[in-house]
């Protein structure tokens, strides 16, 4: 059993035998050609590959040998995206990609044992955890030789620099309840993404997706200062999908996502993967497939990768972040109701209801600037629906004498139809921030953060899409439970702000197509 380790806890920093060994591997593969399945570009165009950017990038040449066209069509641009195919096709991904790793370690004389570090950017308890491991921003290795996991186009914040602030990295996803979402949007998305066949790139993404995945991507990758917004060049190769998995801290990041999976599992027992035969099977139109580190094909589905002990690996950390503490729990303390505690108490978590509409506006919103604000009308009869599943009255005698209480109402703000060309853009949004408040002294109002990772193919015509863009759908219970508590929630509309988290300027051309708000109750 390989196991794989939080990358700020090896020693000594910043060159672990584990990323040393990491470092000589990728060079290995990095100098075996395209047209082998197992090499670092073979491996990164499966994830997605855009042959012109790969040119201008000088990753190929417009005369370097590819792979046949029919591996081409099984192996690469196979990534799963805004899908509840998410999680496993990406732990496929990974476990192929570390088995090939491990593989060039041992060719050249390194351990049987290594295994893929991760990169815990939300670990709240390390200091260093939001900063880019040491090792990837070094320019030599120990002997003095070129450094393989330093890319020049990783941009971070402009000047190179990868600057994470806490919000951007928050952990909310693991407190939703169901995995997968309701097949063509509309309120929940789910832990892992919404119910899709075969989906390269989506439209709606699933909360761990949406954050920490789709932050991180943009926080690394960024864009190169003074650059034209409109041209693919100007963005590092974390920030958009056909280049991300060319940056050797793509994999750490993703390894990271993968361990979240198996926290949110084991986090509750009301957490369980989907059952559905479309889901264990895979979609019905195309199988995942993975090259083994001998070159052959290794079909699998999400039955076969939902288990990491089965692939042959663990992780030495997957306790709760969060504490164990229920949200419904948290809320009844503030409340002051009788002392109930998480042991005494039996939460009832029942499968939701499909959700309801409690408002909408669909006038499209320009982002630019530090900020911009609109508003949503909300539907009263709903609203009082809300409002009355937020009272204390909730509260019921449970078998035994425990006390037990019905969850309330969730709610969820959608943000509808996201167009741009600025794959590297971010925006925090926040919910009846009061005016001429400093977004920053308000984190009881903070929705959420949106980054924007695959919005310029989402946004062309030309693209699956058909230039619709994307959805992003924050949960925003707390926020709207906060303002209930404060009497708050009694006017009849929300108003949204979007705050600017990166630069963004009218020539990224950001619009929100719309903005809707969905009450899901028991």
């Amino acid at each position: 059993m390989h196991t794989r380790r939080n990358v700020w806890k090896l020693s000594p920093q910043p060159w672990p035998d584990l990323l040393l060994w990491y470092a000589k591997a990728v060079r290995e593969l990095q100098s075996c050609p395209t047209a082998d399945l197992t090499s670092w570009n073979s491996l990164g165009a499966m994830h997605g590959f855009d042959q012109q950017l790969w040119i201008a990038f000088n990753y190929i040449s417009a005369s370097t040998p590819l792979p046949y066209a029919a591996d081409q069509a099984r192996y690469w641009k196979q990534c799963q995206h805004q899908s509840w195919y998410f999680l496993p096709w990406h732990r496929g991904y990974l476990w192929a990609f570390e088995a090939i790793v491990r593989a060039a370690v041992v060719k050249l004389g390194g351990p049987e044992s290594w295994a893929l570090p991760y990169w815990n950017y939300s670990d709240t308890h390390d200091a260093n955890a939001l900063k880019l491991p040491t090792a990837f921003s070094a320019p030599k290795l120990p002997d003095g030789s070129a450094n393989p996991l330093l890319v020049t186009r990783r941009y971070g914040d402009g000047t190179g620099h990868v600057v994470i602030r806490p919000s951007d990295v928050t952990l909310g996803a693991l407190t939703q309840s169901q995995f997968a979402g309701p097949p063509g949007g509309g309120g929940p998305t789910g832990f892992g993404g919404p119910q899709t066949a075969f989906q390269h790139d989506g439209t709606d993404n699933g909360q761990l997706e949406r954050q920490p995945h789709n932050g991180v991507h943009g926080f690394v990758g960024g864009q190169k200062p003074g650059s034209n917004p409109n041209d693919p060049r100007s963005y590092g190769l974390m920030s958009m999908p056909d280049t991300a998995a060319l940056d050797p801290i793509f994999w750490l990041h993703h390894a990271n996502i993968d361990r979240l999976w198996v926290v949110w599992r084991e986090r509750t027992a009301t957490h369980f993967d989907p059952t559905e035969k479309t889901w264990l099977t895979g979609p019905a139109a195309r199988t995942f497939a993975v090259p083994k580190p001998d070159g052959r094909r290794h079909d699998f589905a999400a039955r076969d990768v939902v288990d990491t002990a089965t692939l042959g690996y663990t992780y030495d950390d997957t306790s709760d972040p969060l504490g164990g503490t229920h949200r419904l729990v948290a809320r009844l303390d503030r409340l002051a109701l009788p002392q109930v505690t998480a042991s005494a108490q039996e939460i009832l978590v029942a499968e939701r209801k499909p959700a309801e509409l409690l408002g909408a506006n669909k006038t499209a919103v320009q982002i630019s600037g530090a900020a911009v604000e609109t508003a949503v009308r909300l539907d009263t009869g709903i609203k009082d629906k809300l409002i009355r599943s937020f009272s204390a009255r909730n509260l019921t005698a449970a078998p035994g004498g425990a006390s037990a209480a019905i969850e309330p109402d969730r709610v969820f703000l959608t943000l509808e139809n996201i167009r741009g060309v600025n794959d590297a853009a971010v925006f925090y949004v926040y919910i009846d921030l009061p005016k001429d408040a400093k977004p920053e002294d308000n984190p009881d109002h903070l929705a959420g953060v949106v980054s924007l990772f695959g919005v310029r193919k989402a946004s062309a015509t030309d693209s699956t899409h058909g230039g619709n863009g994307i959805n992003e759908t924050l949960e925003i219970t707390n926020v709207i439970d906060k303002l209930h508590l404060g009497h708050k929630l009694d006017a009849d509309q929300l108003n949204v702000r979007f705050v600017s988290r990166t630069e963004i300027t009218p020539d990224d051309a950001i619009s929100v197509g719309g903005v809707s708000v969905y009450r899901q109750g028991e």
